[in-house]
């Protein structure tokens, strides 16, 4: 029987509303949809899934409540078993997950381990800005470090610590580590996870390499590019990581106009300030700040190293060199 076929038959018969029941019921049993019905829901009800949302839920649900939304829970088991097998979904890169919400079940489509990865990468793309510094930043993440790693797990600790207090906080000034150790310990790798942990957050970061900072700020004198306006964007940046200072070609300029302008600025105004290199505090002042071309200058040397221990706090990091290839 096609459904005109059903409707002139409802037409000829008795109009009352339990004989149109009567006629749709008899319309679905000619036609065995009642039975493929009934097939269906119990393919449903059997799913481990669905069993544990049921169960999960049981002083939310009704019979009536299950029966009346069995086309959400069609859509959720069709849905999931076409994800599995391939087939095509109707939203691609998401999950679906069952809830109750106001007394009807719901499906929430939730982004898969791709879409979240994409997702995370366009974040940071946009939160975590850098100068100069690895492609390899950008994959960086914290799991990369062990709590066993027992000689980096100061500077693994001081990071976390840092984390957790300014999520807390934002508004409160934090201050920053200052990381030194020998060349390929992690020391870059550990503030370019921490820029990406606080991406994840909505937090801004940028991180420096500053040799290369310096070398664009020369290279920029006499062109259209205004050096002071590329100091001025770097010394006014919420966090900032300066990455392997000491390995600059120091100048008093260098010294004075460049990171003394910006560490200046940033203690005055209680930015959150990194840094890393492959000295000491105190090989940095002494061996480093104090000679330039312009001779030995220990006043203004000091100077710059009050502003790096207001802005930071001195951490070592030790270890094998994960840079060496065997």
């Amino acid at each position: 029987m096609s459904e005109q076929e059903f409707e002139k038959e409802i037409e000829t018969s008795d109009s009352s509303p339990m004989n149109v029941g009567d006629a749709l019921r008899d319309f679905m049993d000619r036609k065995q949809l009642n039975t493929r019905y009934q097939a269906l829901q119990n393919e449903v009800f059997k799913d481990a899934d669905i069993r544990r949302f049921f169960n999960e839920n049981k002083t939310k649900l009704s019979r009536k409540i299950i029966e009346r939304d069995f086309a959400v829970l069609y859509e959720y088991y069709s849905q999931r078993n076409n994800a599995k097998n391939g087939k095509p979904v109707v939203h691609k890169g998401y999950t679906p997950a069952l809830t109750v919400t106001e007394g009807r079940i719901v499906i929430i489509y939730e982004p898969d381990e791709e879409t979240l990865l994409a997702q995370r990468m366009s974040m940071q793309a946009h939160l975590v800005k850098s100068i100069g510094m690895p492609k390899l930043i950008k994959k960086a993440r914290l799991d990369d470090f062990s709590e066993n790693d027992a000689e980096r797990l100061a500077a693994l600790t001081g990071v976390l610590n840092f984390i957790n207090d300014y999520i807390q906080d934002p508004d409160e000034y934090h201050r920053g580590l200052y990381i030194h150790g020998s060349y390929g310990v992690g020391k870059t790798h550990l503030m370019g996870a921490m820029a990406n942990e606080l991406a994840l957050e909505g937090i801004p970061v940028t991180l420096v390499h500053l040799p290369s900072f310096v070398v664009e700020i020369r290279g920029a004198i006499g062109t259209d590019q205004k050096p002071q306006e590329m100091i001025n964007t770097i010394k006014q940046v919420p966090i900032l990581v300066l990455d392997d200072i000491g390995a600059e070609s120091l100048t008093s300029w260098v010294r004075d106009d460049i990171l003394g302008v910006i560490l200046e600025y940033r203690m005055q105004n209680e930015l959150t300030t990194f840094f890393t290199s492959n000295f000491s505090m105190q090989q940095l002042e002494k061996e480093h700040f104090t000679v330039t071309k312009d001779g030995a200058e220990p006043v203004k040397a000091e100077r710059l190293m009050q502003r790096i221990k207001f802005l930071s706090k001195e951490v070592q990091m030790a270890g094998a060199n994960r840079r060496e290839f065997n």
